[in-house]
């Protein structure tokens, strides 16, 4: 059977909302369990090879990740993101030398959970014999990614903070292989294709598009999706445990 590796984001250009208490948004709690442990205990349904979590160099020593995560999982690792990066494409990109293979590869931001069953969602995407995956929901917001779709649902373009259909993108991304992903957002990088100066994952997607790759969608409700990308949210979200 192939592996799975799981990159978790949450280093780079405006990864995080604090809170009052200071504490960056992925260890905002619900429940009383930190949002970054909600996430990684939902990826362990996936009997992921390993689980990295880009998270930034002064938090991890701040607050002690690398012990964190070692009790949740031996599977889970910390690789210390230096200083802000371009954008989350290029914070991803920093775990190459781990994800540039024939693996499979689920990225998910640090700064959304998502209310669904991870299992459904990627095997979903396996039996359809897709290449990528994404998951959306329903919204015209502009603070999000969004993908066109064609009749049978696979994506036919992307774009960032730019609402080019109602399909926004629920912040996880699937591919295949890793090292798709990997020559995508070098290719995106090359052309230049930053939006606001930001090199983000969603645009990768295009050139996929362009190799004619088969990118399949997962639909949720909005109701499902539960976003810290404002301080609102992150209120929210810690109080009450939804948006």
């Amino acid at each position: 059977m192939r592996k799975l590796n799981i990159v978790l984001l949450a280093g780079g250009e405006g990864a995080s909302v604090k809170a009052e208490s200071s504490y960056p948004d992925y260890l905002s709690e619900r429940d009383g369990i930190p949002l970054i442990q909600h996430l990684v205990e939902n990826c362990l349904a996936l009997e992921p090879a390993r689980i990295i979590c880009m998270l930034p160099k002064d938090d991890v020593s701040k607050y002690h990740l690398r012990n964190m995560l070692q009790q949740m999982t031996p599977v889970a690792s910390v690789q210390a993101v230096q200083a802000l990066t371009m954008g989350a494409a290029c914070t991803a990109l920093l775990a190459a030398e781990s994800i540039d293979n024939d693996d499979e590869l689920l990225i998910i931001n640090c700064n959304e959970l998502l209310d669904g069953s991870l299992r459904d969602i990627i095997g979903g995407f396996r039996n359809d014999q897709c290449d990528a995956g994404v998951v959306v929901f329903k919204s015209l917001h502009p603070r999000y990614s969004f993908v066109r779709m064609n009749a049978e649902g696979y994506v036919t373009e992307a774009a960032e903070k730019n609402p080019i259909s109602n399909h926004a993108v629920a912040g996880l991304y699937w591919f295949d292989r890793g090292a798709v992903f990997v020559e995508a957002v070098k290719e995106m990088i090359r052309k230049d294709a930053k939006v606001n100066d930001v090199f983000y994952i969603a645009p990768a997607l295009n050139e996929l598009v362009l190799l004619h790759k088969k990118i399949g969608t997962f639909r949720v409700e909005p109701s499902q999706y539960h976003p810290l990308k404002n301080t609102h949210q992150l209120h929210a979200f810690e109080t009450v445990g939804a948006r």
